[in-house]
């Protein structure tokens, strides 16, 4: 079995992120794909990867099957189910069941949080203040990060302890936000934020944006 993942520019795709932590945080073989977002390139990628419209996709090669997952929920389940042995989900059946409500609220929500503070990496911006809905998903993220933390992970720098697991690829693009944006937040929150932006493949991930040619205009805030 092989996989192919494609991605968004590093520098401004918070979702290709998520992705390339499920390959890169497990350790899990992949070849890697960039599209850069919005192009002629983009457009080709839906077409020929149809019916998926969006980054990250995986194109599975499995013996003489090629089938094409997109979605980086779905991306997880799968490689969860395919690599059992890895935890990609808490190993604790009430933690696992609490990741994946994470995920979901992740995935479902946080619109303003994602309207007024796009991703993008190459940037710091000090004087950013956000409107009282981003400050109210700010806050619920928060929130979300020491409930799991107080009951799962104590023990450890990521939601459920010790062992980084999908619900903090779910939310490494949030903890790049708050460093972009240069977000206030409590003390847990801010040490968990350090935390995950330490991880060797974020680290890497962040790399890779800062190389990136590709410029997109409405994800570069005219603000210092």
């Amino acid at each position: 079995m092989s996989y192919q993942l494609i991605l968004g520019n590093k520098a401004y795709s918070s979702w290709s992120l998520r992705g390339y932590l499920l390959f890169e945080a497990f350790g899990i073989p992949y070849d890697q794909q960039i599209v850069p977002l919005y192009t002629d390139a983009f457009e080709d990628f839906k077409q020929r990867t149809f019916p998926a419209q969006q980054v990250p996709t995986l194109v599975v090669t499995n013996d003489d099957q090629i089938f094409t997952i997109w979605d980086s929920l779905s991306i997880a389940e799968y490689l969860s189910e395919q690599h059992p042995e890895i935890d990609i989900w808490p190993a604790d059946s009430a933690a696992r069941a609490a990741a994946r409500s994470l995920c979901a609220e992740m995935h479902a929500s946080f619109m303003s949080l994602r309207k007024t503070m796009p991703m993008n990496l190459r940037r710091l911006y000090s004087t950013f203040q956000p409107d009282e809905d981003t400050k109210s998903d700010i806050a619920r993220v928060c929130a979300l990060w020491a409930w799991a933390k107080n009951q799962w992970g104590q023990g450890g720098p990521y939601l459920f302890g010790t062992h980084f697991s999908a619900a903090d690829a779910f939310y490494a693009p949030v903890a790049a936000r708050f460093k972009t944006y240069d977000i206030s937040v409590d003390t847990l929150s801010q040490q968990y934020v350090d935390n995950l932006l330490a991880h060797p493949a974020i680290e890497a991930f962040y790399e890779d944006g800062a190389k990136e040619p590709w410029v997109m205009a409405h994800n570069e805030l005219d603000i210092d």
